[in-house]
């Protein structure tokens, strides 16, 4: 009986706290879908914050685009109407350009690399958000990124013959497609299906779990099974809505985020793989490049593109650290 008191108690407790008024509402955006594990997790965040605060910090979440695309909800944060959201590094870089590089085509190999680069490159990244006025809670993980058409892609003339979307202007993915004589069609992220559906676009960008979550898997064919590039993610919150928080609250914050977006990033990586097989169930055929002469000109334009960009996005002596930590950890494994 007094076990059975204790479980109404505590759940008596959960509800006053989840219905008490928030002294700090974090107003937070994502294009992640509602419903998606991203989202399902943030949640589970938001209620263990709430109650490590006595329900005086709550999230409100709008999730699945709802307030418009990465660089919509930046502007947003920007002008004090939202306080947080998560990003891909797309939109990261709209703030810190410097994150772009963990971008750049075909040189992370592995989860190993990614881990190494964010383990020594972290903090330079969270230190060039915070001059932003922007503070990095965590850096849960999309994934890496694969190529979707509705055409069998085997060699780079067959790449070129697609009409490829391309995220907004991004200058990154861009220059990329320059190398390899592509011109791609600028696309809002929300507009993609609908392209797909009428042809004025034909391939995509992403990772497999994304994929499935935007349903484009649905209007493209083939998969080429190639590690294109890897993307990041990352939470932020401004720094002025960030100051108003008591410094105990903070800590809560930062402990959760900690937590979860390991959980993030633990289950992107899980579920990707997962993803991959359902992929291949639902009939997406995963094909190679055939011809070693295509594979040594994308090795050509990963380099190119990383020296294209510098001074655009990051300095000379950043590239380099990163490269160099490529290297010890490919040594490394």
């Amino acid at each position: 009986m007094k076990k059975l008191m204790t479980v109404i108690m505590g759940l008596a407790l959960a509800a006053t706290v989840s219905a008490a008024p928030a002294k700090y509402e974090i107003k937070f955006a994502s294009v992640a879908p509602d419903g998606s594990t991203w989202m399902n997790i943030m949640t589970e965040m938001a209620e263990e914050v709430a109650e490590k605060t006595n329900g005086e910090v709550k999230f409100k979440f709008y999730a699945g685009g709802v307030l418009g695309d990465e660089k919509d909800v930046i502007r947003k944060m920007k002008m004090g109407q939202l306080s947080a959201g998560g990003f891909t590094t797309q939109g990261l870089g709209e703030i810190a350009p410097e994150v772009r590089m963990l971008n750049l085509p075909l040189l992370f190999r592995n989860y190993n690399d990614i881990d190494y680069v964010m383990e020594k490159m972290g903090a330079t990244f969270e230190s060039a958000f915070l001059k932003k006025g922007f503070v990095m809670l965590g850096w849960p993980e999309v994934g890496f990124i694969y190529i979707y058409s509705r055409d069998r892609i085997e060699t780079i003339s067959d790449f070129q013959k697609i009409k490829m979307w391309i995220w907004g202007d991004d200058a990154l993915v861009n220059a990329m497609f320059k190398n390899l004589s592509i011109v791609p069609i600028p696309l809002s992220i929300t507009d993609v299906n609908q392209s797909l559906s009428t042809g004025l676009i034909e391939g995509v960008y992403c990772g497999p779990l994304s994929c499935i979550a935007m349903q484009w898997n649905t209007r493209t064919k083939y998969m080429l099974d190639l590690k294109i590039s890897n993307v990041p993610g990352g939470v932020l919150i401004t720094k002025k809505q960030w100051d108003k928080l008591p410094a105990a609250y903070q800590k809560v914050i930062q402990e959760a985020g900690k937590k979860y977006f390991k959980m993030m990033t633990d289950a992107s990586r899980r579920e990707n793989e997962e993803a991959r097989m359902i992929l291949q169930k639902q009939g997406i055929v995963f094909t190679k490049l055939t011809k070693p002469e295509d594979i040594k000109t994308l090795e050509q334009v990963s380099v190119k593109t990383a020296n294209d960009l510098v001074g655009k996005y990051y300095t000379k002596a950043m590239l380099d650290e990163m490269l160099k930590c490529l290297e010890e950890s490919k040594k490394a494994k």
